[in-house]
């Protein structure tokens, strides 16, 4: 499996108090552990189980994911902001593996 790839989609400038759409993807295969590879083994489970959004060090979303969930899945919701700052997305392997990317929001 390639190195999972994680990329948020965030509008240029928002306004302070007003909701804005935040797009998150993580390229993932998110395997079940229920299928058969081409050598009729199963497939270890290797799935995403948590997604988690940070504002400025605070939680501002938490998601827990489930096997059902497709390949690299994608992510999105609304949010507001007071300030300027820092959101912090990170994604959670079944093995541990944590996959971050950090973005700036400007409140202009």
């Amino acid at each position: 499996m390639a190195e999972p790839k994680p990329r948020v989609r965030l509008p240029k400038s928002v306004v302070a108090g007003v909701p804005f759409t935040v797009k998150a993807r993580i390229t993932h295969p998110m395997h079940t552990g229920l299928r058969h590879g081409s050598d009729g083994e199963l497939v270890p489970r290797q799935i995403i189980n948590r997604f988690a959004v940070h504002y400025n060090g605070e939680v501002a979303l938490s998601v827990d994911l489930q096997p059902a969930v497709s390949a690299d899945p994608y992510i999105q919701f609304e949010m507001s902001v007071p300030e300027s700052g820092l959101l912090e997305f990170g994604w959670i392997d079944d093995d541990g593996s944590v996959y971050s990317i950090r973005k700036e929001i400007d409140v202009g």
